[in-house]
């Protein structure tokens, strides 16, 4: 095993990007035909509670601006509208919320991404799985440390 230095984990980080396509800008890693935020913002809108655009960015590590836009992206698509907020006394604010096209959308999304996952995980010898998650979830505790 090689001495870790910050200049193999960037080669190594970036060598595995490369590998799985995150840099793709027209398919997922997982080859559904959208953009890799795209696919992120109908995952966290399909499988957890409703989100305006604030909570939606945090969730997906965007700037406000940027999220604006992917959720008029998510609305031109008919996969998504926005919501007055029931919980809000600022009428302003609205919910992000998907459209029956747009969940079925997201389910798609993540069946394929449950199945590129397995298939990835099939290709790590089964006694070193454990430590591929493990070592994944240490970089990102120290990349939110870094914030």
């Amino acid at each position: 095993m090689r001495h870790a230095t910050s200049q193999q984990l960037a080669e190594d980080f970036v060598g595995f990007i490369h590998a799985f396509g995150v840099l793709r800008s027209d398919t997922t890693p997982c080859g559904q035909p959208m953009s890799v935020s795209t696919a992120h913002a109908l995952c966290e809108l399909s499988t957890g509670p409703s989100l305006n655009q604030r909570d939606l960015a945090t969730q997906l590590g965007l700037t406000t601006s940027s999220t604006s836009r992917l959720v008029d992206q998510l609305v031109a698509k008919s996969w998504a509208v926005r919501e007055v907020d029931p919980t809000s006394s600022d009428t302003r604010i609205r919910l992000v919320v998907l459209t029956p096209e747009g969940d079925r959308t997201a389910r798609r999304v993540l069946q394929a991404r449950s199945e590129r996952f397995g298939r990835l995980l099939e290709q790590v010898p089964a006694e070193k799985r454990s430590m591929v998650v493990e070592a994944l979830n240490l970089l990102k505790e120290a990349t939110n440390a870094l914030d």
